[in-house]
């Protein structure tokens, strides 16, 4: 019962850690159409690197986050999210010579380092790992640090295992689908980091980041609840 009580909730955060849309799937995704699985790959392991500092600190020193912290991260984390999705509407925008779209081999639009910048620098895992992972983590820990550590590895491995599939259905969706249209989806998926982006940005100004937090916990602690 321990190690379901462990591996469930780790199951629900993962799955929707690397499904859910956001900056960081729509990231992915985007390489992975435009670059191939193999790029799309190491960007889809972020969290090994990105989550790292949040999971740290809020275990061993952090309890919250003041407010203004949090605002401050929506700034800076949304106006990254925002050069991004500009970087790749403008990259993928229709030339009138066009010819000159394939003159020379360009550099990805995507690369590992604004995944890494967009991801620590957004409150969205600072939030998660204060008010869904650490506690989850923490509960378990205390338990069994076996089961922390079960929880953590189940957690991670959903996580970059699901942002890995929707890697690998971008890039195979590349290779079938016709360039106008890989060209338009590019451009969709620029449109929509910019538009993540700026929610962020208006979430942080109005101060109503991370709200509803501990109901969303409890609410992935009924549903994973094992009846003993």
């Amino acid at each position: 019962m321990d190690l379901l009580s462990a591996i469930l909730p780790a199951l629900v955060l993962g799955l929707a850690a690397g499904l859910a849309p956001g900056p960081y799937t729509t990231m992915v995704v985007a390489t992975g159409l435009e670059r191939g699985f193999r790029a799309a790959l190491p960007l889809a392991m972020a969290p090994f690197l990105t989550d790292l500092a949040p999971l740290l600190l809020s275990s061993l020193l952090l309890t919250s986050l003041s407010p203004q912290v949090v605002r401050i991260l929506g700034w800076v984390g949304g106006t990254v999210v925002i050069a991004i999705g500009l970087r790749l509407v403008t990259r993928h925008w229709p030339r009138r010579d066009p010819r000159s779209a394939g003159s020379h081999v360009q550099p990805p639009t995507v690369r590992f380092w604004h995944v890494v910048a967009g991801t620590v620098l957004s409150p969205a895992p600072w939030l998660f790992w204060l008010g869904l992972g650490s506690p989850l983590f923490l509960r378990q820990w205390g338990k069994d640090w076996r089961l922390g550590m079960l929880f953590l590895a189940v957690l991670f491995l959903t996580n970059i295992g699901s942002a890995s599939a929707l890697a690998w259905a971008a890039s195979h969706g590349r290779r079938v689908m016709a360039p106008y249209w890989r060209t338009r989806m590019l451009r969709a998926l620029g449109v929509a980091l910019v538009a993540a982006g700026g929610y962020l940005v208006v979430q942080a100004a109005r101060g109503t980041l991370g709200r509803g937090q501990p109901e969303l916990l409890d609410t992935i602690l009924d549903a994973t609840r094992v009846p003993r």
